[in-house]
């Protein structure tokens, strides 16, 4: 696996996607395992786009027929081999308002109701409850959707050893509503919801995912 230098990572970052119709689903659904400038660097054909959905299906990528065609459409068009379109003018997209909205991000891999994909994802419901109960679970589950998780854990007795992409990219605003969302699964008595400036004051912690993993290993879970 290539292991990109500091330097490297910052000009990946520099990468931003074209606007158009698909680009909220190619960022929910690429960035689960991909920088978004991995996906947004690439200049290839349709034929070829095609293929790499094919594999990512293969390693685990959660998608519907629609959500697949709307991807390949959009890679197609604004990230082929012809200069892309000039972007439409819309009106931006509201902002979600609900955590449940919010989860449609982390729905393809850990389910609709956070069952999990056993072996690829693990299960957030009932293993979210034993995070917040925890000594330091409040913020390691901040930090965990913020900057993801690189790292061989154990969840429910099983183990996995993917990759969580990090959500640095929503909104404090929306962090918070998906973090309230998983407590609504089980959290304990007297738990206080996750406020925007909570989350704003996490970015300033500018972790790696093998650092967050060092959190998680010094939490005491049942």
């Amino acid at each position: 696996m290539l292991i990109l230098g500091f330097a490297g990572y910052l000009a990946l970052g520099q990468y931003t996607l074209p606007e158009g119709p698909g680009k909220d689903l190619v960022l929910a659904k690429c960035q689960t395992c991909h920088d978004i400038g991995f996906v947004a660097r690439e200049r290839l054909s349709r034929e070829r786009w095609n293929a790499i959905i094919d594999e990512m299906v293969t390693r685990g990528l959660q998608i519907t027929p629609e959500e697949r065609s709307a991807i390949l459409d959009y890679l197609a068009t604004y990230l082929g081999t012809e200069p892309p379109p000039t972007p439409p003018q819309v009106q931006p997209a509201p902002t979600p308002k609900t955590g449940a909205q919010v989860y449609a991000n982390c729905a393809g891999c850990h389910g609709p109701q956070g069952e999990g994909n056993p072996p690829a994802f693990p299960p957030l419901k009932g293993h979210v409850e034993k995070l917040l109960k925890a000594e330091g679970g409040r913020t390691y589950l901040l930090l965990v959707v913020l900057y993801g998780l690189q790292g061989p854990i154990k969840v429910e007795g099983k183990e996995y050893a993917g990759i969580m992409p990090g959500f640095a990219w929503l909104s404090d605003e929306e962090i918070a509503l998906v973090l309230n969302h998983l407590a609504g699964w089980g959290a304990p008595q007297g738990f206080k919801p996750y406020t925007p400036d909570e989350v704003k004051a996490a970015r300033a912690k500018a972790l790696t995912p093998e650092e967050v993993l060092k959190l998680r290993q010094g939490l005491k879970l049942p």
